[in-house]
């Protein structure tokens, strides 16, 4: 990658970054969210996620799944790596389940310690607000997937890529999405103001912005201390991390 691609692709990052953590301190501000708006808007933003992804990964093996380079990378990869050696057809089939069982169960436990905040249900509330008020954030969301999904294809990200190798890509950004509703919960259940809500939104804005920063020389100095066994689990952790 050259440098100019490279800074590039740093500042895409950061847009997508600040968009994606706009739109609920947009929302608090001028729309009136309470918890249970901003626990329903995250939730928008994981199945968008997870359903981008799943085409994300339909596009990568389709496109590339049949190159040398993919191949010769497929063979020296292994799931201790991050990733999976699952047939790359099945995986957005996969990735579907996963997150859908994880969204699932993650939905019927929020619904039943804060029952009062959605009386028809939480599955209900969700389509409800992303028919009704929360539209906008449907769209939103959507439409700035759209635009990084484009650019990948315009860019040739994942040229050489196994699908298999970014199967786990967007879990991160999703279990801190899920933090940050089970944070909401215990909002919704003892209550909380404006404050509150800034709170959840900082929590997935840290981590975010971590992710960002982990290639900083300096922040990485300041982590281990120059310790060679720290620098390896930093690495380990940037890897982690990094979503591009």
């Amino acid at each position: 990658m050259t440098d100019i691609s490279a800074k590039t692709s740093h500042i895409f990052r950061l847009m997508n970054l600040v968009l994606m953590n706009l739109i609920p301190v947009f929302g608090v501000l001028f729309f009136g969210w309470d918890a249970r708006d901003l626990i329903l808007a995250y939730f928008i933003e994981t199945i968008i996620v997870v359903l981008f992804h799943a085409v994300r990964l339909w596009y990568v093996h389709k496109r590339f799944g049949h190159l040398p380079e993919t191949e010769a990378k497929r063979s020296q990869y292994t799931p201790k790596d991050g990733g999976t050696q699952m047939p790359g057809n099945i995986l957005p089939i996969f990735i579907l389940l996963f997150c859908g069982i994880f969204i699932f169960v993650q939905s019927m436990i929020l619904g039943g310690f804060a029952e009062k905040s959605f009386p028809n249900g939480i599955f209900r509330a969700m389509y409800d607000a992303a028919v009704g008020n929360l539209a906008w954030v449907l769209i939103s969301f959507s439409l700035w997937q759209m635009v990084v999904f484009v650019r990948e294809i315009i860019s040739n990200k994942y040229y050489g890529t196994p699908a298999e190798e970014i199967v786990l890509q967007p879990f991160k950004r999703i279990l801190v999405q899920q933090l940050t509703v089970i944070l909401g919960g215990f909002v919704i259940l003892f209550g909380g103001g404006m404050a509150y809500l800034f709170v959840m939104i900082l929590v997935n804005l840290a981590v975010d912005l971590f992710g960002y920063f982990i290639d900083n020389a300096k922040l990485k100095l300041a982590m281990t201390q120059g310790d060679p066994e720290k620098e390896k689990g930093y690495e380990e952790l940037k890897r982690i991390m990094k979503e591009d």
